[in-house]
């Protein structure tokens, strides 16, 4: 039996890391095994996701009886949440509408669930510390870190 790697790693890995909005009322923090946490205001979801690329979805549309998902303006990534509520306590708060990536940004349409009020939230990748790559290694701007030869494994780049 072979195993097949699976395509849209490369969009779990640019996703992967802890993400937060100007105010500080939003963070998520996602993984490249496709687990999303999202704290919002005073709430929490917890959830799987997954992902396509949005000119792919784009694409598919035109063949797709009644699928009439609208791009947004610099959508590179459609992430579609498994559970899309955002819990404080027992109490279900806010639903995630939206969620997307694209430009080096993640955005996700928070709607309150009491009056129906939806936020646009954009939040920017936190950076981490930068840790020196170990001799003999690379590091790829897919997120790849580890040996190569002359293409990085994970997304295929050529090393100059």
């Amino acid at each position: 039996m072979t195993s097949i790697a699976n395509p849209d790693f490369k969009y779990y890995k640019t996703l992967e890391g802890t993400w937060k909005d100007d105010k500080g009322t939003c963070e998520a923090v996602l993984n490249s095994g496709a687990g999303i946490e999202i704290r919002y205001a005073s709430g929490k979801l917890a959830s799987s996701y997954s992902v396509m690329d949005a000119m792919k979805l784009m694409l598919n549309q035109g063949g797709m009886m009644g699928m009439t998902y609208t791009i947004h303006v610099g959508e590179e990534i459609k992430i579609n949440l498994i559970n899309r509520i955002v819990y404080e306590g027992d109490k279900t708060v806010y639903r995630v509408s939206e969620a997307w990536y694209g430009n080096e940004e993640l955005h996700l349409e928070m709607m309150d669930l009491y009056d129906g009020n939806k936020d646009d939230i954009v939040l920017t990748r936190v950076k981490a510390e930068e840790v020196p790559v170990p001799e003999g290694e690379y590091q790829c701007s897919c997120g790849y870190r580890g040996p190569v030869g002359r293409f990085c494994p994970e997304c295929g780049k050529e090393i100059s």
